[in-house]
């Protein structure tokens, strides 16, 4: 039997989910546009990402179980799919195509943080008095110079620089 789960619709402009607010579920987006915003309406505003049809909303905060960071606004007319505690499994048991589209959503989302990771270390390096962090805190540079040199080969950057 397939689960029946809940829709919603959301009119463009209308909040999906707010900062700080908790609800312990994860949004399919089935038609729309959603774009998620850290500090929303305040003078620090800052769109973080839009998501479209297939994407998934709030799957940090559904994993878990803690409140949103950030605020989700329609862009235009969207229904989502809510997919709860309670008919998770058997959601992606009926639908085993979803558990793909939901690993390839995530690691799209960690190769975007890698690639912002990597632009903020660039800057770190280029405007840091790097010897003076070293000195400071050698186990976090070392941590740093670690990620920063396996990130920057999982995106080439080094062949990207060289071509």
């Amino acid at each position: 039997m397939m689960v029946d789960i809940e829709r919603r619709i959301f009119k463009k402009g209308q909040i999906i989910y707010e900062t700080n607010s908790f609800e312990p579920n994860m949004f399919n987006i089935l038609y729309g546009r959603v774009a998620v915003y850290l500090d929303y309406k305040t003078p620090d505003e800052q769109k973080t990402l839009e998501l479209g049809e297939g994407d998934f909303l709030n799957v940090i905060s559904f994993l878990e179980t803690r409140p949103r960071h950030t605020t989700a606004v329609a862009l235009e007319k969207t229904e989502v799919g809510v997919i709860t505690q309670e008919n998770f499994g058997q959601f992606f048991r009926d639908q085993p195509a979803k558990v793909m589209s939901l690993l390839q959503h995530m690691s799209a989302r960690i190769r975007l943080m890698e690639k912002n990771y990597l632009r903020a270390s660039e800057e770190l390096e280029r405007h840091a008095d790097m010897e003076k962090i070293k000195a400071e805190d050698q186990e976090w540079y070392e941590q740093h110079n670690g990620i920063y040199r396996f990130v920057s080969h999982i995106f080439n950057l080094e062949e990207e620089k060289n071509q």
